[in-house]
């Protein structure tokens, strides 16, 4: 079993090297915001994998604010760029 949890680590840390570099080269503000929001979502998932792998759920409440406070701050972003930037 812990194969699984390794190559599901392993996945996401290739999934956040690929993200990292869509948000260093993003061509848009929007680009750059959904980046930051999908490397959240790559880190909550990870630590969920982290905890499944210890068996340890303690942090389970903790992970989904962050997540639910992660999302709240993306689409405000959104919409705040949205309001700046002329639709193409």
């Amino acid at each position: 079993m812990t194969w699984v949890f390794l190559t599901t680590l392993a996945l996401l840390a290739v999934a956040g090297l690929l993200v990292v570099v869509r948000l260093l080269r993003g061509s848009t503000t929007l680009d750059r915001i959904v980046s930051v929001d999908v490397l959240v979502t790559l880190i909550v998932a990870a630590t969920c994998a982290g905890m499944g792998w210890q068996q340890d759920g303690s942090n389970i409440a903790l992970l989904a604010a962050f997540a639910l406070l992660a999302f709240i701050g993306s689409i405000s972003a959104a919409r705040l760029t949205e309001r700046r930037e002329p639709y193409r």
